[in-house]
């Protein structure tokens, strides 16, 4: 008997073999660092985003933006919006150079070889803000703002 080359499932698995690509690398910093040990913390915030910057590089992807929030549990979740979109392995790889939960690294890299379409999941609090801390192009003159200095995904810092 035959094959068959595409696999035949439901809810958030994949009808064919090739996962959809991705265009959104979703970061789990699982710690909450002390500020007295990083001294200030949006200089850490500047040197992270700038491992993000760099590493996209490093793979031919340009980042538009950047959004952080507080984790249901502790430390920090980053979503770092990418062009051009890439597969899902590479992005699991990006993931793990960046710092990304080491255990979420491994579930989602066994979610991506069982074909899960929704591999990459972080859990956040419900009616959590995300703060947008790099976006890579200006906002248009006119350009309809939140009050409190972002765009309408959330605050820039």
């Amino acid at each position: 008997m035959p094959r068959r080359s595409a696999r035949k499932t439901t809810g958030d698995r994949c009808v064919s073999p090739q996962l959809p690509m991705t265009s959104t690398l979703k970061i789990d910093k699982d710690v909450v660092v002390d500020r007295e040990w990083i001294q200030d913390y949006l200089e850490w915030i500047r040197d992270y985003l700038r491992l993000i910057l760099t590493v996209c590089k490093w793979f031919k992807l340009k980042v538009i933006a950047v959004r952080m929030c507080p984790s249901a549990r502790k430390g920090q979740h980053f979503y770092i919006d990418i062009t051009p979109p890439i597969e899902a392995t590479l992005a699991n790889r990006i993931h793990y150079l960046l710092g990304d939960d080491c255990r979420r690294v491994d579930f989602d890299q066994a979610r991506i070889g069982s074909g899960l379409a929704g591999w990459s999941k972080l859990f956040e609090r419900p009616n959590v803000e995300l703060q947008t801390i790099y976006p890579s192009v200006k906002v248009p003159a006119g350009t309809k703002k939140t009050g409190k200095g972002g765009d309408s995904r959330g605050q820039r810092i």
